[in-house]
Protein backbone atom coordinates (compact mmCIF):
# COMPACT_ATOMS: atom_id res chain seq x y z
CA UNK A 1 0.00 0.00 0.00
CA UNK A 2 2.96 2.36 1.20
CA UNK A 3 5.04 1.56 -2.13
CA UNK A 4 1.89 2.29 -4.27
CA UNK A 5 1.56 6.00 -2.54
CA UNK A 6 5.07 6.50 -3.36
CA UNK A 7 5.44 5.03 -6.40
CA UNK A 8 2.34 7.33 -7.70
CA UNK A 9 3.83 10.10 -6.09
CA UNK A 10 6.72 9.53 -7.94
CA UNK A 11 5.14 9.42 -11.10
CA UNK A 12 3.39 12.83 -10.60
CA UNK A 13 6.49 14.04 -9.40
CA UNK A 14 8.47 13.23 -12.14
CA UNK A 15 5.42 14.30 -15.19
CA UNK A 16 5.35 17.67 -13.25
CA UNK A 17 9.25 18.26 -13.17
CA UNK A 18 9.19 17.51 -16.64
CA UNK A 19 6.15 19.73 -17.57
CA UNK A 20 7.32 22.88 -15.60
CA UNK A 21 11.35 22.32 -16.65
CA UNK A 22 10.50 22.69 -20.18
CA UNK A 23 7.26 25.33 -19.45
CA UNK A 24 10.50 27.65 -17.62
CA UNK A 25 12.68 26.60 -20.41
CA UNK A 26 10.68 28.37 -23.38
CA UNK A 27 10.10 31.10 -20.65
CA UNK A 28 13.55 31.45 -20.37
CA UNK A 29 14.91 31.57 -24.27
CA UNK A 30 14.04 32.34 -27.55
CA UNK A 31 13.79 29.83 -30.66
CA UNK A 32 17.15 31.51 -32.15
CA UNK A 33 18.60 30.95 -28.68
CA UNK A 34 18.21 27.66 -29.18
CA UNK A 35 19.07 26.84 -32.64
CA UNK A 36 22.04 28.92 -33.01
CA UNK A 37 24.25 26.88 -30.81
CA UNK A 38 23.00 23.77 -32.92
CA UNK A 39 25.26 25.31 -35.55
CA UNK A 40 28.12 23.95 -34.22
CA UNK A 41 28.56 21.10 -36.35
CA UNK A 42 31.40 19.81 -34.56
CA UNK A 43 29.94 20.00 -31.10
CA UNK A 44 26.35 18.86 -32.29
CA UNK A 45 28.43 15.82 -34.10
CA UNK A 46 30.36 14.68 -31.29
CA UNK A 47 27.35 14.84 -28.69
CA UNK A 48 25.64 12.58 -31.16
CA UNK A 49 28.02 10.17 -31.53
CA UNK A 50 28.25 10.37 -27.94
CA UNK A 51 24.64 9.64 -27.10
CA UNK A 52 23.88 7.58 -29.70
CA UNK A 53 27.17 5.40 -30.40
CA UNK A 54 29.39 5.59 -27.02
CA UNK A 55 26.76 5.39 -24.62
CA UNK A 56 24.84 2.31 -26.00
CA UNK A 57 27.88 0.80 -26.39
CA UNK A 58 28.71 1.20 -22.90
CA UNK A 59 25.55 0.36 -21.90
CA UNK A 60 25.56 -2.78 -23.27
CA UNK A 61 29.39 -3.59 -22.68
CA UNK A 62 28.23 -3.19 -18.63
CA UNK A 63 25.79 -6.00 -18.85
CA UNK A 64 28.24 -7.89 -19.94
CA UNK A 65 30.94 -6.89 -17.41
CA UNK A 66 28.25 -6.57 -14.38
CA UNK A 67 25.96 -9.52 -13.23
CA UNK A 68 22.59 -8.13 -13.13
CA UNK A 69 19.40 -9.71 -13.62
CA UNK A 70 17.45 -9.46 -17.07
CA UNK A 71 15.26 -6.44 -15.74
CA UNK A 72 18.27 -4.78 -14.44
CA UNK A 73 20.10 -5.44 -18.09
CA UNK A 74 16.52 -4.25 -19.78
CA UNK A 75 16.50 -0.74 -17.96
CA UNK A 76 19.89 -0.34 -18.59
CA UNK A 77 20.14 -0.44 -22.31
CA UNK A 78 16.78 1.48 -22.55
CA UNK A 79 18.83 4.47 -20.57
CA UNK A 80 21.54 4.13 -22.52
CA UNK A 81 19.90 3.92 -25.89
CA UNK A 82 17.23 6.50 -25.30
CA UNK A 83 19.09 9.83 -25.85
CA UNK A 84 17.25 13.69 -25.16
CA UNK A 85 16.66 13.59 -21.20
CA UNK A 86 14.78 15.89 -19.59
CA UNK A 87 17.43 16.33 -17.44
CA UNK A 88 19.88 17.54 -19.94
CA UNK A 89 18.44 21.07 -19.79
CA UNK A 90 18.19 21.26 -15.45
CA UNK A 91 21.74 20.09 -15.16
CA UNK A 92 22.92 22.97 -17.41
CA UNK A 93 21.14 25.30 -15.58
CA UNK A 94 22.38 24.60 -11.74
CA UNK A 95 25.54 24.24 -13.20
CA UNK A 96 25.66 27.19 -14.84
CA UNK A 97 26.34 25.67 -18.57
CA UNK A 98 24.96 26.82 -21.55
CA UNK A 99 21.29 26.47 -21.03
CA UNK A 100 19.83 27.48 -24.96
CA UNK A 101 22.76 24.71 -26.36
CA UNK A 102 21.47 22.21 -23.43
CA UNK A 103 17.78 22.28 -24.93
CA UNK A 104 18.61 22.70 -28.28
CA UNK A 105 20.38 19.13 -28.60
CA UNK A 106 17.62 17.80 -26.23
CA UNK A 107 15.33 18.86 -28.85
CA UNK A 108 17.24 17.24 -31.55
CA UNK A 109 18.50 14.02 -29.32
CA UNK A 110 14.73 13.52 -28.65
CA UNK A 111 13.62 13.77 -32.02
CA UNK A 112 16.10 11.66 -33.26
CA UNK A 113 15.10 8.80 -30.61
CA UNK A 114 11.68 8.42 -32.19
CA UNK A 115 13.61 7.13 -34.96
CA UNK A 116 16.64 5.25 -33.55
CA UNK A 117 15.30 3.32 -30.64
CA UNK A 118 12.79 1.36 -33.34
CA UNK A 119 15.99 0.23 -35.13
CA UNK A 120 18.39 -0.26 -32.78
CA UNK A 121 16.56 -1.13 -29.39
CA UNK A 122 15.52 -4.88 -31.35
CA UNK A 123 19.04 -5.36 -32.13
CA UNK A 124 20.51 -4.67 -28.35
CA UNK A 125 17.21 -6.13 -26.73
CA UNK A 126 16.31 -9.47 -28.85
CA UNK A 127 12.35 -9.52 -29.36
CA UNK A 128 11.77 -6.22 -28.21
CA UNK A 129 9.43 -4.28 -30.69
CA UNK A 130 9.47 -0.14 -30.24
CA UNK A 131 6.47 1.76 -31.76
CA UNK A 132 7.90 5.66 -32.94
CA UNK A 133 4.43 6.93 -32.54
CA UNK A 134 4.53 5.68 -28.59
CA UNK A 135 7.71 7.34 -28.29
CA UNK A 136 6.91 10.48 -30.23
CA UNK A 137 3.46 10.88 -28.24
CA UNK A 138 5.10 11.19 -24.83
CA UNK A 139 7.97 13.09 -25.93
CA UNK A 140 5.59 15.32 -27.78
CA UNK A 141 2.72 15.94 -25.24
CA UNK A 142 5.41 16.21 -22.10
CA UNK A 143 8.27 17.77 -23.38
CA UNK A 144 8.26 19.47 -26.80
CA UNK A 145 4.47 20.80 -26.32
CA UNK A 146 5.71 22.63 -22.92
CA UNK A 147 8.47 23.95 -24.55
CA UNK A 148 6.84 25.03 -27.47
CA UNK A 149 3.87 26.79 -25.21
CA UNK A 150 6.84 28.58 -23.19
CA UNK A 151 8.55 30.19 -26.30
CA UNK A 152 4.95 31.39 -27.49
CA UNK A 153 4.13 32.98 -23.88
CA UNK A 154 8.10 34.49 -23.77
CA UNK A 155 7.43 35.33 -27.37
CA UNK A 156 4.15 36.84 -27.00
CA UNK A 157 3.74 37.92 -23.62
CA UNK A 158 7.61 38.65 -22.19
CA UNK A 159 6.61 40.29 -19.23
CA UNK A 160 4.39 37.02 -17.88
CA UNK A 161 6.98 34.84 -19.45
CA UNK A 162 9.49 36.96 -17.06
CA UNK A 163 7.39 36.91 -14.12
CA UNK A 164 6.50 33.11 -14.41
CA UNK A 165 9.77 31.52 -14.99
CA UNK A 166 11.33 31.77 -12.09
CA UNK A 167 8.08 30.20 -10.30
CA UNK A 168 8.33 27.20 -12.47
CA UNK A 169 12.14 26.66 -12.36
CA UNK A 170 11.75 26.33 -8.81
CA UNK A 171 8.44 24.06 -8.85
CA UNK A 172 10.49 21.81 -11.41
CA UNK A 173 13.69 21.82 -8.41
CA UNK A 174 11.37 21.14 -5.71
CA UNK A 175 9.56 18.54 -7.86
CA UNK A 176 12.95 16.83 -8.68
CA UNK A 177 13.85 16.51 -5.27
CA UNK A 178 10.55 15.09 -4.66
CA UNK A 179 10.93 12.43 -7.25
CA UNK A 180 14.61 11.87 -5.90
CA UNK A 181 13.18 11.15 -2.39
CA UNK A 182 10.28 9.12 -3.47
CA UNK A 183 12.97 7.17 -5.30
CA UNK A 184 15.07 5.99 -2.58
CA UNK A 185 12.40 5.45 -0.41
CA UNK A 186 10.76 2.82 -2.96
CA UNK A 187 14.42 1.19 -3.76
CA UNK A 188 15.88 1.85 0.19
CA UNK A 189 15.89 -2.07 0.60
CA UNK A 190 17.89 -2.65 -2.69
CA UNK A 191 20.52 0.36 -1.47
Amino acid sequence: MLNEIVTTIASLALNLFVITSMLAMGMNLSVKQILDPLRNVRLVGLALIGNFVLVPVLALLLTVVLPMGEAQTTALILVGACAGAPFLPKLAQMSKGNLAFSVGLMVLLMVITIFYAPLVLPFLLPGVQVDAADIAQSLIVLMLLPLAIGLLVKWRYSDTAASWQPHLSQASTYSLLLLVVAALLLQWRNI
